[in-house]
């Protein structure tokens, strides 16, 4: 199959999507932005978890969306909505055939024979792909009619609800560089940022201080380094990111396939919060981020890492420069209003 061309239609429809459980991909990708077209009367949606869909909820629809479906239940209910003549699309942002053994968080879970079966299934039954990767259309274009690809939104643009013009970035006191990420990354940033952190510390004394969210490193000296615990409720999680002051946001990424298959999401949210982001070299952040202007691009060593945070700590011109490119960047292209209106237009291309 090849990818689909989207006409102009603007016909209202009802749309039903479905998620195990609220995770942070369901909201940034799907319900925030279908949420969006609903507020601008464009289409009826309405979001819920796995477990409380009805037969009634898929009757009254016309477009049923599964979450990164892999549950047997959630295999029943795209049967259940084909069997009824409604529209399936299977939204995927990452590759959930094509987790290797690096990640060892929920390797064990996507490598069970039945979650495969569960998750080829639904791809199988389901008219559309609708992905935030190219990669990941590439891959599975095979599996349906149609596929589209779109971007997904900032959400912390603007957390406080109040619309900010981009402002210069002016840090008083130490600089402050700060790392987001789930207690699955743990291990490459230990073997990335360990010693960079721990020589900087040493170096800049008080001219630095660290933040760590989302799991406290094993081995790590704690002078000059705070570290928070992983919120799971993403509106929480919104306001404390939002309420950072990071001078500086490291997203280190090793380099496999099933990476290459992310969205750049660190770059959404590092942006957003006025951070000049510091990124591995590596797929998906060469898709956005082009070096020294938007973000810095550095190659998965210890020296690198360390020589790039010395870069920005040294040069507040170039953090300045790359934290206006990326707000700028976010506000032209990856709003809500802007990624929503993209969404409507290949949603009514369908038809």
């Amino acid at each position: 199959m090849s990818l689909i061309s989207y006409k102009n239609d603007k016909a209202k429809r009802k749309i039903l999507a479905f998620c195990f459980t609220m995770i942070p991909s369901a909201i940034v990708g799907v319900i925030e932005p279908l949420k969006r077209l609903q507020q601008k009367g464009e289409l009826d949606f309405q979001y819920k978890d796995t477990e409380k869909i009805s037969e009634a909820d898929i009757i009254s629809s016309d477009i049923v969306i599964c979450i990164r479906g892999a549950e047997t239940r959630e295999l029943v209910l795209v049967e259940k909505a084909i069997h009824a003549g409604k529209y399936v699309i299977y939204y995927l942002d990452d590759d959930l055939l094509g987790i290797d053994a690096s990640q060892t968080y929920n390797q064990n879970y996507f490598s069970n024979p039945s979650t495969i079966y569960n998750i080829r299934n639904m791809m199988e039954k389901s008219h559309c792909l609708w992905t935030t990767n190219p990669i990941i259309a590439e891959r599975y274009l095979d599996f349906f009619e149609n596929v589209i690809v779109t971007g997904a939104p900032a959400l912390l643009l603007d957390a406080d609800g109040e619309t900010k013009k981009e402002t210069k970035k002016v840090t008083k006191g130490a600089i402050t560089i700060g790392y987001a990420g789930g207690v699955q990354h743990r291990s490459f940033f230990e073997y990335i940022l360990y010693d960079p952190i721990n020589r900087l510390i040493k170096e800049y004394a008080k001219k630095v201080k660290f933040e760590i969210f989302g799991f406290e490193p094993y081995y790590m000296d704690l002078h000059s380094v705070d570290f928070f615990p992983y919120i799971k409720d993403y509106k929480k999680y919104k306001q404390f990111m939002y309420c950072r002051n990071w001078d500086i946001a490291l997203a280190p990424l090793p380099n496999s396939q099933f990476n290459a298959c992310k969205y750049f999401n660190k770059y959404l949210e590092y942006g957003a919060i006025k951070a000049a982001g510091i990124y591995s070299n590596v797929s998906p952040f060469t898709n956005r981020i082009k070096n020294e202007y938007n973000g810095l691009l550095v190659a998965n060593t210890v020296e690198d890492w360390y020589f790039a945070m010395i870069k920005l700590i040294e040069n507040e011109n170039l953090r300045n420069k790359i934290i206006c490119a990326a707000e700028g960047d976010l506000r032209e292209n990856f709003s809500v209003e802007c990624i929503s209106e993209d969404i409507m237009m290949k949603i009514a291309g369908l038809f």
